[in-house]
């Protein structure tokens, strides 16, 4: 048994294939989220605040944040029923435990108690490891105000991208 042209074409075939996939992958440090399509979400949630990458919460609690808009976190934002369910639908979809689940998402599910439904993102273990080095002081400084403030660092956090070298800590 030797080498022939069928092999050899079976072999190329096979390391361009791999090649092109690999080429697709994002770098190491790409930290990318799909966002929900519709701009509902952007305009409504992201008028007040960074609009949250959906990925970043199992479902429950974007439901239960959902519901809560009478009072959320000390504001009545609440919507018109059509845009409610919009948004609802899109971020259990996008959810951390939703439909399009990826790697990253299931690590953010997974140090999430089960049973455990986090208001914030800041309250969960993802959250808390990716930034346990980021010293008490820098979230007090003007420019941040706190954890809470993503699009702070993150100039891209409106768009679910959150890329390590993208990161921009900003002066006093």
């Amino acid at each position: 048994m030797g080498i022939n042209w069928k092999s050899l074409l079976t072999l190329a075939l096979g390391v361009t294939g791999a090649a092109m996939w690999i080429a697709q992958a994002p770098a190491n440090d790409e930290t990318a989220f799909a966002m929900p399509s519709a701009k509902t979400y952007v305009n409504e949630c992201g008028s007040c605040h960074t609009a949250y990458a959906p990925g970043m919460l199992p479902a429950r609690s974007w439901h239960q944040m959902m519901n809560g808009l009478a009072n959320h976190f000390g504001e009545d934002a609440e919507l018109d029923e059509p845009d409610h369910f919009a948004i609802l639908k899109e971020l259990e979809t996008l959810a951390a435990d939703g439909t399009y689940v990826t790697m990253r998402m299931r690590r953010i599910n997974g140090l999430i108690p089960p049973g455990s439904t986090p208001p914030r993102i800041t309250e969960t273990g993802f959250f808390k490891y990716l930034h346990d080095e980021v010293p008490a002081h820098f979230w007090r400084r003007k420019s941040i105000g706190s954890p809470a403030n993503c699009g702070a660092c993150h100039p891209r956090a409106s768009e679910g991208r959150y890329a390590e070298r993208e990161i921009r800590i900003p002066p006093q």
